[in-house]
């Protein structure tokens, strides 16, 4: 089943835009060699990684006779503590023979990265979860990692999409100079339900994804009912979207039935969920609804230590017994 099992990327007119915008960066740098970069935030598991994942295996990377090509690279960042870090972890992941090894300091790592770049035609570089330079990071070592990014988008010609959490942005707006490279921003809206419009949207994704698992048409995954309790427990967020109705899907094949509000109770109570919060299990006019309405942000402290996430905030709205949605409150 593992083998069959699909691994759907949904497109909408948001994510073409950005794929077209991944096409045009990839032109001027082989036209123009013009490097334009880009910078694309959303909250975690609003699409990024799926975003770049999905663009990267369209032009995945090949053997020549002289060298290995690598047109797209998506770069999913780890904690790094200092410039040399970062260049030593980016030269292994492009495929540096020495392994990031064998360099006395930074300025030999610089170069051998750059060499490596023209080496492999890379044409766009996608560093993901980039906001975890941030994290424990104080201003002198983020600047200096700004700086580093600055140089080698210069240097190497090579345009770069930044990606991560929406207080990445501190890092990029780190360095006036990069900042002025930052041709295109992007930040993924996030699927709401509150009103008919935005609800709509969100009823495609959910029919989408029942055509990709085959889901029985008797369940209506695109029907009012449906997007509510969907949304009711995962918030409209993508990935725990996407999860859900996969581990459903997954759940009726072991149990050899037919899709049901049962299958999808049944996942949700496997989650740890207790039976009072499961959507799948409640009346209806008993879900809560809870819509993203403030991105989170990040706070710097006073020593590196003490930066810290400023949660999200959501809307929370009822369901009246009709299935029409009403606000509770404004935030929470």
């Amino acid at each position: 089943m593992g083998a069959n099992l699909p691994k759907p990327f949904i497109k909408n007119p948001f994510l073409s835009g950005v794929i077209e915008t991944f096409d045009s960066l990839r032109l001027k740098k082989n036209k123009f060699d013009v490097a334009s970069c880009m910078l694309i935030t959303g909250e975690s598991g609003s699409g990024k990684s799926a975003l770049a994942e999905h663009y990267a295996e369209k032009y995945p990377r090949y053997e020549e006779d002289i060298r290995t090509v690598i047109p797209v690279l998506h770069y999913q960042m780890r904690s790094v503590a200092t410039p040399e870090a970062f260049l030593r972890a980016l030269l292994i992941a492009i495929g540096d023979p020495q392994q990031g090894r064998g360099a006395k300091n930074k300025d030999e790592l610089y170069d051998r990265l750059l060499t490596l770049l023209i080496t492999v035609r890379m044409e766009l570089l996608i560093l993901d979860e980039i906001q975890v330079i941030m994290e424990r990071r104080s201003k002198g070592v983020l600047y200096g990692i700004a700086d580093l990014f600055k140089d080698l988008i210069r240097d190497s010609k090579v345009p770069i999409v930044f990606m991560g959490m929406p207080w990445s942005e501190y890092l990029v707006d780190a360095n006036e100079q990069l900042t002025e490279r930052i041709a295109y921003r992007f930040s993924i809206p996030p699927y709401r339900i509150s009103e008919k419009k935005y609800r709509d949207d969100y009823r495609r994704l959910l029919s989408l994804l029942g055509e990709e698992y085959k889901i029985d048409k008797a369940i209506k995954m695109g029907g009012q009912e449906m997007a509510i309790r969907v949304f009711g427990q995962t918030f409209g967020n993508m990935r725990r979207t996407a999860n859900l109705i996969r581990d459903a899907y997954i759940e009726s094949e072991v149990q050899g039935a037919n899709m049901s509000l049962e299958t999808f109770a049944r996942v949700v109570k496997g989650y740890g969920v207790p039976d009072d919060s499961n959507s799948f299990l409640l009346p209806i006019h008993e879900i809560e609804l809870r819509e993203l309405v403030n991105y989170s942000g990040w706070r710097f402290g006073t020593q590196a230590n003490k930066n810290s996430v400023v949660e999200a905030e959501y809307a929370v709205f009822g369901v009246a017994k009709n299935n029409k949605i009403y606000s509770k409150s404004n935030v929470a």
